[in-house]
């Protein structure tokens, strides 16, 4: 019993003799490290030297046109005529032309000075919920298409109104930079085709529609009575079948309806492309690591710190060997 209380008594000793080694080691650890910082801190005039010579070095290299930060923005269009497929077609070949490295195209086509660069081009489609339910005629056709279809919006694309442009510029470039790339995808002759067609269209449809009124009008002169009761009730003949007077003022309603929104049509929709942003926000792009006037200081003196470490072991290995 009492060999067993001794090992005990032993065994709390061993453990505090531990406790106060890794504390001493510690304590150590903390000495050396707060003498090192001093030591280094005693550097202060050297190190003030590097960090100004570092900082002009970023400030020189923020400054220079080549390292300035590139631009992005967005803009927002909206499709009309069915143009979405050659609008697509006029970004991909713009896309080509900048992964080629095709300056020259840019400069003919597009307009741009020394300054102004185009690094990057994209369209999506912005989808609404709205806009997608008006694609299809019944539930089923838009749950056949979701369950067939991997790349939704590359499969409906063409059928959506709204789209969204990305763009990557150069420093020097600006909005107007912007209009000459919009200039140059709204220049397709295609767009003036189609959108002939379609106010033709539409022109024709709004003369049929006043048309029609037109005969309405007179058929219920002709056949409503006096009464106003008894003329919704009364019925008119038209094209061998018997209609209400009722039915006929519906749908001489809806022609109406149909003849406003035609002309609504004709106003919101006389372009093929539609800019929803007439002046664009240019951002100007994150740059790697953020500002190099800070960047290019805090390398110098951690750069600084590590060779006077490597300096410090190699002494203290010199003075053991």
């Amino acid at each position: 019993m009492k060999k067993n209380k001794t090992s005990d008594h032993q065994e709390e000793i061993d453990i505090f003799r531990f406790l106060k080694l890794i504390f001493q080691l510690i304590e150590n650890i903390i000495k050396k490290t707060m003498n090192l910082v001093f030591e280094v801190f005693t550097k202060w005039k050297t190190l003030t030297v590097i960090s100004v010579i570092a900082f002009l070095l970023g400030l020189f290299y923020e400054n220079k046109e080549e390292y300035q930060p590139k631009k992005e923005g967005n803009i927002l269009v909206n499709l009309n005529h069915g143009s979405s497929i050659y609008f697509y077609n006029s970004i991909d070949l713009l896309q080509k032309k900048i992964l080629s490295g095709n300056t020259s195209f840019f400069s003919e086509k597009l307009q741009f000075n020394d300054e102004e660069a185009l690094f990057y081009v994209a369209a999506e489609p912005i989808i609404s919920s709205q806009g997608f339910f008006e694609l299809f005629e019944d539930h089923n056709q838009m749950k056949v298409l979701i369950n067939n279809t991997q790349d939704l919006d590359e499969t409906i694309k063409y059928d959506i109104k709204q789209h969204k442009i990305s763009f990557l510029l150069s420093s020097g470039s600006s909005s107007a930079t912007v209009d000459k790339i919009m200039r140059y995808l709204s220049s397709n002759p295609i767009y003036e085709s189609i959108s002939n067609i379609y106010v033709q269209e539409t022109l024709n449809k709004i003369e049929e529609n006043d048309k029609t009124i037109r005969q309405i009008n007179k058929l219920v002169e002709k056949y409503s009575a006096q009464n106003s009761e008894k003329g919704r009730n009364s019925q008119v003949y038209v094209d061998g079948q018997t209609e209400n007077v009722s039915d006929i003022l519906n749908i001489k309603s809806r022609l109406i309806d149909n003849i406003s929104e035609s002309k609504t049509d004709l106003i919101i929709e006389s372009k093929s492309i539609f800019r929803y942003d007439e002046e664009v926000a240019l951002i100007p792009k994150n740059k790697i690591f953020g500002k190099k006037t800070v960047l290019f200081p805090v390398l110098a003196i951690f750069s600084f710190i590590i060779l006077f470490l490597f300096r410090k072991a190699f002494l203290n290995c010199r003075k053991i060997v």
